[in-house]
C-alpha cells in the first residue's frame, strides 16, 4: 500500500508561502532478524509546515482559548508558526480530511470494537468471581 499524504498551501500575513501536509502511513518496512519485511500499518504522522526561508515546523497544537498576539488572535500553532483563524480552519480541515481515509476509519472502528470486547470480558470475569485485588478467582477469600 502507498502512504496517503494531504497537502495544502497557505499564506502568512506577510505574504510568505506555507506548505502544510500530513501523512497517513499505510505500510512500513521492518527488520525481522535481518529480513526486510513490508507490513501494513495505519499511523497518523504529525502535521508539518514548510515555510519559505525558515526551518521546517511540525506538531500542530489547538489552543483552548485564542491568544492575542501582534498580528491578531492565534487559534493554534504548528511548531513556532502561529495560525490566524482562516489558516487554522484550513489546517483543521486538512487533519479531518486525512482522518476520513477508509484505513483510518477502519482502525478506529477496530479500536472501539476491542474496547467493547474488553469491557464485556471484564464484566464476565467479575460475574464469575474474579478478584481484581489478587488477580485470581478466589471469590473474595484473599
Amino acid at each position: 500500500m502507498r502512504d496517503y499524504t494531504k497537502t495544502i498551501e497557505l499564506k502568512t500575513t506577510t505574504g510568505a508561502k506555507i506548505t502544510v501536509s500530513q501523512t497517513l502511513t499505510l505500510s512500513k518496512t521492518i527488520n525481522a532478524d535481518g529480513d526486510k519485511v513490508c507490513v501494513e500499518c495505519c499511523d497518523l504522522g504529525p502535521v508539518e509546515a514548510v515555510i519559505d526561508g525558515f526551518p521546517d515546523q511540525s506538531c500542530f497544537i489547538n489552543f483552548p482559548e485564542p491568544k492575542q498576539e501582534k498580528m491578531g488572535l492565534i487559534y493554534g500553532c504548528i511548531g513556532k508558526l502561529g495560525l490566524l483563524k482562516d489558516n487554522y480552519d484550513k489546517v483543521v480541515e486538512l487533519v479531518e480530511a486525512v482522518k476520513r481515509h477508509p484505513a483510518w476509519i477502519a482502525k478506529q472502528s477496530k479500536i472501539d470494537d476491542n474496547i467493547k470486547a474488553n469491557k464485556a470480558l471484564d464484566a464476565q470475569r467479575k460475574a464469575n468471581g474474579y478478584c481484581e485485588k489478587c488477580g485470581s478467582y478466589c471469590y473474595g477469600d484473599c
